[in-house]
């Protein structure tokens, strides 16, 4: 144990760096192993992050492993929910979406969209400029007019105090608190448990004032582990502090083994990353496979029928013109992880066919076709929520839907039946059918960087094209603008496809 100031005992810090694909969450899940079994006791362990998916993973690991339960491991948690429990603060306290609308509606505030969940790991995305910048400047613990007069903001100061005002004032008649409200809070006036460890995740990722939040768990620990990689730091545009990790002095431990990039496209990735100027120095290498990397001119030139890809542009503009050439080709795709049509129409769809060609079909099957039926037109009354059908197990004819159960509306196409289809998507439909896609799953998956990060897949096409904002960028501060395409690179385990378009202003690899 290190002594710091004035003879008070300070933690053990430890530093890991895991480059993309070097197993830098199962090394963090061996360190909680070897706590536990080490007899830390569960309730003087934390284990947290930003995101819910490593602490959940964390925490359900160690409850199959050593037979604990939630109530055993009380501080596997996110920052925002490690303070809200430290606050004692109820669920009925906390902003959620219905309470921004209604924010918005009460104070005329120009806002017509929000979410705002624990699903998001404590991020509130909404299309309002102030609320946005507001919360950013709190997770930069910066104050108000220092942080309008350093940003460079497309708004007036009295419209950014105003809607600040109308925010805290709504929360105080209201008695609620923001997701930021839990951080500061708990910096201010949070009760600190005892801890014997602390291990924090995706550092990388924090702002400052998580910092604070973090700093104060490590205030009675022994032991503290911090774990990340400033390469891959590519949320400061969110409020993210990289720089605190990078000047971070402690144990440092660089996981140097990529378990996921092939040896073509570690060259890549390392050829930009050396480009980043502040960054903590680490050497990592790529799988013993040579794997391949292209170069094309045009995304349609890249044949994606075949295998998993993971296509990856800087914004979501920048795929459109790919997702109608993959329309036109009939391919099933997804857009940041979600299906442009849902598994539910395009199965109802599939099944009237069916139907239609004399087949049995299931229970769910029927059950999707009802849902997307006209009720006034198609079904008598009573059966959309299918109340006649009683065996679940039974297999159904239209016959049997026309005689028993309230179908009315039969010998029509499926466009025509299910007249909620817009012209573009009964296009791609019909396309999906003539190429035989319609129930097949997605291999491919269109997405931002930002989005895809932490994920990976066999076949990786990165757009290199810059939106003007980047291009500013990148003359005023390279190294995020390189950040973000090194964790591009960095997702491909096979093949790495890079799209360099020279009539655009683009990024060069």
């Amino acid at each position: 144990m290190l002594i710091g100031k004035e003879g008070v005992a300070l933690p053990e810090i430890n530093i890991i760096l895991g480059p993309p694909g070097t197993g830098k969450t199962e090394n963090l899940l061996r360190i909680v192993d070897q706590e536990l079994k080490n007899n830390t006791g569960p309730d003087k362990l934390a284990f947290v992050s930003f995101t819910t998916k490593a602490t959940n993973e964390a925490r359900d690991r160690a409850k199959v492993k050593f037979n604990y339960t939630d109530d055993d491991l009380p501080y596997f948690r996110t920052l925002h929910s490690f303070g809200k429990r430290q606050l004692n603060m109820a669920n009925s306290e906390v902003m959620r979406s219905a309470d921004y609308k209604k924010f918005a509606d009460d104070y005329g505030v120009d806002m017509t969209f929000v979410h705002a969940d624990w699903d998001d790991n404590g991020i509130v995305t909404t299309d309002n400029a102030f609320l946005k910048e507001y919360n950013k400047s709190r997770m930069k613990m910066m104050e108000l007019d220092e942080y309008y007069n350093k940003e460079n903001l497309d708004f007036s100061w009295q419209e950014f105090l105003r809607a600040r005002n109308s925010l805290e004032e709504f929360k105080h008649r209201n008695n609620k608190s923001d997701f930021t409200d839990m951080l500061s809070l708990f910096v201010e006036t949070g009760n600190v448990p005892e801890l014997d460890v602390v291990i924090v995740d995706e550092a990388q990722d924090l702002s400052l004032l998580q910092w604070k939040v973090c700093e104060k768990l490590f205030k009675n620990a022994k032991r503290v582990y911090i774990s990340g990689d400033d390469d891959q730091a590519i949320f400061r545009w969110a409020g993210a502090d990289v720089e605190y990790l990078i000047n971070m002095k402690g144990n440092q431990q660089v996981l140097d083994q990529s378990y996921r990039c092939p040896r073509l496209v570690h060259n890549v990735a390392d050829e930009i990353v050396q480009r980043i100027i502040n960054r903590r120095p680490k050497v990592w290498k790529g799988r013993d496979v040579d794997g391949s990397v292209r170069h094309h001119a045009y995304p349609e030139s890249v044949d994606v029928r075949e295998g998993n890809w993971l296509i990856l542009a800087t914004c979501k503009y920048m795929y459109n013109e790919m997702e109608d050439d993959l329309r036109i080709q009939g391919l099933p795709y997804k857009k940041n992880n979600k299906l442009p049509i849902s598994k539910e129409l395009l199965n109802a769809v599939d099944t009237w066919d069916r139907l239609h060609c004399g087949e049995y079909v299931s229970y769910k099957n029927v059950k999707d076709v009802y849902s997307y039926l006209p009720s006034k037109t198609a079904l008598e009354h009573g059966h959309k929520n299918m109340q006649s059908f009683i065996n679940e197990d039974s297999e159904y004819s239209i016959v049997d839907l026309q005689d028993d159960h309230g179908l009315k509306l039969t010998n029509v196409p499926w466009d025509v039946a299910f007249n909620s289809i817009g012209k573009k998507d009964a296009e791609y439909i019909r396309n999906l059918q003539r190429f035989d896609n319609i129930t097949a799953d997605p291999k491919i998956n269109m997405s931002t960087i930002h989005v895809a990060k932490g994920g990976e897949c066999d076949n990786v096409m990165l757009l290199t094209d810059l939106s003007r904002a980047n291009q500013i960028e990148m003359e005023n501060d390279s190294d995020d603008t390189n950040r973000v395409f090194y964790v591009g690179a960095t997702r491909a385990k096979k093949s790495l496809h890079i799209i360099s378009n020279q009539n655009y202003g683009g990024f060069r690899i």
